[in-house]
């Protein structure tokens, strides 16, 4: 019995020792017409980056860069800062 507390002991603690796994998300540039892409995987939200108002019922970003692609997110997207491109 103690080595299956041990053997479990050690698979939890290298469960919560792996990093965590961002969600692949885009949101495109909120200018009419720009259609500028933004790649926000790594990027947390804040003043400095960019918001997504939950108050407005949009898309704020998305699994591809592409609005026919899979909502991650809801709200407005708000650009507050410099992101970085994503790449086709």
């Amino acid at each position: 019995l103690p080595a299956l507390a041990l053997v479990l002991g050690a698979t939890l603690a290298m469960a919560m020792n792996f990093a965590h796994n961002p969600e692949v998300r885009y949101a495109e540039d909120p200018a009419p017409g720009t259609e500028i892409w933004y790649d926000l995987t790594d990027i947390t939200p804040g003043p400095n980056t960019y918001e997504c108002n939950q108050s407005v019922q949009q898309t704020c970003s998305f699994e591809e860069p592409m609005v026919t692609s899979s909502q991650v997110e809801q709200g407005e997207f708000i650009k507050n800062g410099s992101l970085p491109l994503a790449h086709p």
